[in-house]
């Protein structure tokens, strides 16, 4: 006849272990409660990948109605302004006609530049919303860049830089310049993404950022309570070798485990 011994209750096991012992029991006590803080991270790192996926949702629909307008916004905005900067020289040029002082021409320079700086902003606002405004806005813009041309040209010519043609010319290449950087900054503008879709993408971003961190805790306190239940089941697995067949050892430890983890009550 062969004798079934029933398993043994993990619960009695642990019990009889830390009976052996005042350390042993306090070490069974941190395993149980990493594994509670091990659980709390687990299930804070779900909630977190679901408001990331939920954020990053939410930014795809936004982007979705600008489809073209996809660069970051303040990528694109600080491009433009560099292309508004590199209009300075031109503008310092053509601020130096009005003949007025050094103060005065800086003056003038920094107006022409916010006038530039504007014209590029406007343009890119009433491109999808006043059709006539845009075009309007256009006609004005390069007046004042012919504007900006005519001005360059009478320095140039005032100055005395070699006659008539290379006065011409150099207002020529810096009215084309001025007109380049214009088109550029313009463009950069046209690109760049709605704020609506920059802040839905910041939140997204944010979002993605807070669920790795939680993900990363979580594992950090997964293997803390890797660390303290491999370091309990030494002291269990000398009991098991004592009252436990050979072919049950494993089963038990695997139970000892899983109820130190709180995945076996």
């Amino acid at each position: 006849m062969i004798m079934i011994i029933p398993p043994i209750d993990p619960a009695v096991l642990i019990r009889d272990v830390n009976a052996s012992h005042e350390e042993v029991e306090n070490q069974c006590l941190r395993a149980r409660r990493a594994a509670d803080i091990a659980a709390r991270s687990a299930c804070a790192a779900e909630q977190a990948a679901i408001e990331a996926r939920a954020a990053e949702v939410a930014y795809q629909t936004v982007q979705a109605e600008h489809p073209r307008r996809y660069a970051p916004l303040p990528r694109q905005v600080m491009l433009a302004l560099c292309t508004v900067a590199l209009d300075g020289v031109a503008c310092y040029f053509a601020a130096q006609t009005l003949d007025g002082s050094q103060d005065a021409t800086l003056i003038w320079t920094g107006l022409f530049l916010a006038v530039l700086a504007g014209g590029e902003i406007a343009l890119d606002f009433y491109r999808d919303r006043n059709e006539r405004t845009w075009q309007a806005l256009a006609i004005l813009i390069g007046f004042f860049v012919v504007l900006l041309g005519t001005l360059r040209f009478w320095f140039l010519a005032t100055v005395g830089v070699g006659g008539l043609v290379p006065a011409v010319t150099g207002a020529c290449l810096f009215t084309g310049a001025t007109a380049g950087f214009l088109a550029v900054g313009y463009r950069a503008l046209r690109m760049a993404e709605t704020r609506s879709a920059w802040r839905a993408r910041r939140e997204a971003r944010k979002a993605r950022q807070a669920a790795r961190s939680a993900r990363k805790a979580a594992a950090t306190d997964a293997a803390e309570v890797d660390r303290l239940i491999d370091a309990y089941l030494g002291h269990v697995r000398r009991q098991v070798l004592r009252t436990c067949p050979l072919k049950e050892q494993l089963a038990t430890e695997s139970a000892v485990r899983e109820h130190l983890s709180g995945r076996r009550t």
